[in-house]
């Protein structure tokens, strides 16, 4: 079940936790059983309810688990679009982000990995690690944004709780 905001664990940064290890494996599994279940590009271990360093990213064609991951490297150019979160689904605002990026992580084998990222799939691992590092994409914008983003969410949230269907 995927954590939805305000959850405190959200906000908290997550550790770093060893390949192979039970963590490691009960968060790869844990992501890989919610992300099945709804459609996303990705998902960090806190957003399931594990504060360990892993992500699962859909890159491409591929699917990555990411054991620690780490913005290696930002370009200074910055690219800005629509950006939403699986932990507050019904809201999406516009990020500025940068256009490309370098980041070192761990396989799930323990492997050095080391990946080049633009656009999409740039945007998506830095939403990522934001969250390991207890961040969220609201906290990106400016504070009326942010406000107007939070207000059309608890809204969302009232509509579904009431049981009157989403518009989307």
């Amino acid at each position: 079940m995927i954590r939805l905001y305000p959850d405190p664990i959200l906000r908290r940064r997550a550790r770093e936790v060893k390949p192979g290890s039970p963590a490691a494996r009960e968060a790869a599994q844990r992501l890989r059983q919610a992300l099945s279940q709804v459609e996303g590009l990705g998902l960090a271990a806190n957003q399931v309810g594990a504060l360990v360093r892993v992500v699962l990213a859909r890159l491409g064609a591929r699917e990555w688990v990411l054991i620690n991951p780490e913005v290696a490297w930002r370009s200074p150019e910055l690219e800005t679009d629509s950006e939403g979160c699986l932990s507050l689904p019904g809201v999406e605002a516009e990020v500025a982000r940068p256009a490309q990026i370098r980041v070192r992580a761990l396989s799930e084998a323990g492997e050095e990995l080391l990946l080049e990222l633009e656009g999409l799939e740039a945007r998506l691992l830095l939403h990522e690690i934001d969250h390991l590092d207890g961040g969220l994409y609201i906290d990106h914008l400016a504070a009326a944004e942010r406000r107007r983003v939070l207000r059309e969410y608890r809204r969302a949230r009232e509509l579904a709780e009431e049981g009157v269907p989403s518009r989307e």
